[in-house]
């Protein structure tokens, strides 16, 4: 091998480990559907039958212990199908989204943005009465052989079976309730034989009042993983997390708005990899959330019956 293209592999590997010490194991302690990006998102409920676009993304920025500051960004475009289909009682609705991060440490002027693992749902809604309702999504986050997956960590080469289970309640007195559990269920990574990426478990939760055009209101998420898994001999992070926060929002039209915050209030990094087994506290980072929900199609209401006059 000639000296300049080992120089240059040294080069990337040394980035690639300065990296990945920056972010962590897991940089986001973030399983491959986002914790909280379903905080406020309709999942649970019944849409008219139509084509929706709805566009989440955030600025998340942590300080990590004995270095720099890491600051991400994601963004998570989604198209939402209310089908003309009805299934077992319930409404079928389908999400489609095909996600991207750029992760880095901007000071040091180490970064990557790449697209990480999209994802196909289709599921049932069925509207209970008295505004509320519930849904059940199954899917899948299809395999991406990326930089960010395969070196960072964050998404990867391997299928991760999704099931989103929701309720929400929307009130005619302007209240408007909801939460979704989502599990995370991911398989080997076929450059390791093993599975790289744990199962999760994950909850985004939200109480909104709705005053006018104006919505307010606290949201939230937790999220942890509920299994072990190993990247090149580093034992990844069993990591646990809540984040608190507020939303505000406002309806130009059709098209709805929201700004959202998030704080970490806890994060515990169980570190069970190095022989050491002792729980220890992750890291805290804040999140600075922006969506956009535009309805792009509805059918046409159907003609009122002609009633014949004799």
């Amino acid at each position: 091998m000639k000296r300049s293209t080992i120089r240059l592999a040294r080069a990337s590997a040394a980035s690639a480990a300065a990296l990945f010490y920056i972010c962590g194991v897991r940089a986001f302690a973030d399983p491959v559907s986002p914790a909280g990006w379903t905080m406020n998102l309709p999942v649970a409920v019944p849409l008219p039958g139509g084509l929706y676009f709805a566009d989440t993304g955030y600025y998340m920025e942590r300080q990590t212990a004995g270095a720099g500051k890491v600051q991400g960004e994601v963004n998570l475009p989604a198209l939402i199908w209310s089908t003309p289909f009805d299934f077992l009682g319930g409404h079928v609705e389908a999400i489609a989204t095909v996600p991207e991060l750029s992760i880095g440490d901007h000071t040091a002027g180490i970064s990557s943005t790449s697209f990480y693992n999209s994802a196909l749902l289709i599921g049932d809604v069925w509207n209970l009465g008295s505004g509320w309702s519930v849904s059940e999504y199954v899917g899948t986050f299809f395999p991406v052989n990326t930089y960010n997956g395969e070196t960072l960590g964050i998404g990867g080469n391997f299928w991760t079976f999704t099931d989103i289970a929701g309720i929400a309640y929307n009130g005619a007195d302007g209240w408007s309730l909801g939460a979704n559990l989502t599990f995370g269920l991911s398989s080997n990574d076929p450059a390791y034989g093993f599975q790289t990426q744990p199962d999760t478990l994950d909850v985004d939760f939200s109480a909104i009042k709705h005053i006018d055009k104006w919505e307010l209101g606290f949201i939230g998420n937790a999220s942890g993983d509920v299994s072990h898994a190993y990247r090149n001999g580093w034992g990844a992070h069993p990591y646990s997390q809540v984040a608190l926060g507020g939303l505000v929002g406002y309806t130009f039209g059709t098209v709805t708005t929201e700004v959202m915050a998030t704080r970490s209030v806890e994060a515990r990094d169980q570190a069970p990899y190095l022989g050491n087994a002792s729980p220890g506290l992750g890291q805290y980072d804040t999140r600075v959330w922006g969506r956009i929900i535009i309805p792009l199609w509805n059918p046409p209401a159907a003609p009122a019956p002609v009633v014949a006059k004799y």
